[in-house]
């Protein structure tokens, strides 16, 4: 290989990373803190059981609403694609029901070859954040995930399901959630 080669090659890729698409670059982001902490800072809030998986989105069936408005009976959340900063739809397994806190997505619609391989969400739809845990699963009568944990870590907590009902209606004003450590047998 010539010199210019390898002097030609370094120059002409630092000229295209700022052509790369955003879904090319990867995510970074801190965590924001436990539901209890998080939640209450997004649009929407609802109870609902995930219906399917279509690539990187989940279609949920919309049991509650507890913050915001949502007509649909189903919602759309979109997740992961490798590069973002939301959660893998694989996380929350079909028939399982979760309190989700999410935002809409912009909904840009594109009509390229990548935009049929790789769908991007519609204004309709919504995306669940990974900065944060802006999701409990519902299990046992139980909400389930970090619910007040302080930092980052494995350690999971559930309350009661009507006390988190009741906190998150009252938009987190009616009583201090009281979690308990879930056992490791229980996981």
């Amino acid at each position: 290989m010539s010199l210019r080669f390898l002097r030609t090659v370094p120059v002409l890729v630092l000229l295209a990373i700022p052509g790369l698409p955003k879904s090319a670059l990867a995510c970074s982001c801190m965590w924001a803190g436990p539901f209890a902490k998080v939640a209450l800072g997004k649009e929407l809030i609802v109870l609902g059981e995930v219906l399917s998986h279509y690539k990187n989105s989940m279609d949920v069936r919309v049991i509650e609403v507890l913050k915001g408005t949502e007509e649909g009976k189903t919602i759309r959340i979109w997740g992961d694609t490798g590069a973002l900063c939301r959660p893998y739809v694989s996380h929350f397994p079909v028939g399982t029901t979760w309190f989700f806190a999410v935002q809409k997505t912009t909904g840009e619609q594109a009509s390229s070859l990548w935009e049929r391989l790789f769908p991007s969400a519609h204004k309709s739809d919504f995306a669940i954040s990974i900065c944060g845990d802006f999701w409990l699963e519902v299990r046992d009568g139980r909400a389930v995930g970090r619910v007040t944990v302080e930092h980052y870590s494995n350690f999971l907590e559930w309350v009661p399901l009507s006390e988190m009902l009741t906190w998150l209606r009252s938009g987190g004003t009616s009583s201090t959630l009281s979690p308990t450590p879930l056992s490791t047998s229980s996981r």
